[in-house]
């Protein structure tokens, strides 16, 4: 099969997965860089606050606790996701029609856009998750969760228009 005929929105969806696991990836090694060592016969056991808590100081703690929701968080992100690439796609393939009704040739629901802005946002998101302690400042990482929450449920939005 030939790469251009590949669906790159709909790999949009793994590539998606797997950069929601790396802030775990990032967890697992700042603990391993401070000493502590995971039981990967049982690893969520060993990765839980209460095993980990006083064993490395708590400054890698608190990162190591911001990293893992930051996982956690993007894996509840990914059905929204899911749920606004594929209703993107069904709706570029079901109609040629754009939101103005104007017949257009190629993403007509915007989905590369969304596509990389998203990407983009979760990554800001990510970055500040773990790296802001101070609760202050903590509100920039939650205007980037509003803004990606929101970029999907606008992409569903385009989508149902175009379907009627």
């Amino acid at each position: 099969m030939a790469s251009s005929t590949l669906n790159y929105p709909l790999l949009s969806i793994p590539a998606y997965y797997v950069f929601s696991i790396i802030p775990h990836i990032y967890a697992n090694s700042i603990l391993g860089a401070n000493g502590y060592k995971v039981n990967n016969a049982n690893p969520k056991a060993s990765l839980s606050p209460d095993a980990v808590k006083g064993k490395v100081p708590d400054a890698i703690f608190q990162k190591y606790q911001r990293a893992e929701n930051a996982q956690n968080n993007n894996l509840e992100q990914l059905p929204l996701y899911v749920a606004a690439v594929l209703a993107s796609i069904i709706a570029e393939r079901v109609t040629a029609k754009g939101l103005g009704n104007a017949v257009v040739d190629n993403d007509v629901t915007g989905l590369t856009t969304f596509i990389g802005t998203f990407m983009a946002i979760r990554t800001a998101y990510v970055v500040s998750y773990i790296n802001i302690a101070d609760h202050g400042k903590s509100f920039i990482r939650s205007t980037l969760w509003a803004i990606g929450a929101g970029l999907s449920g606008y992409q569903i939005y385009k989508a149902a228009s175009l379907l009627g």
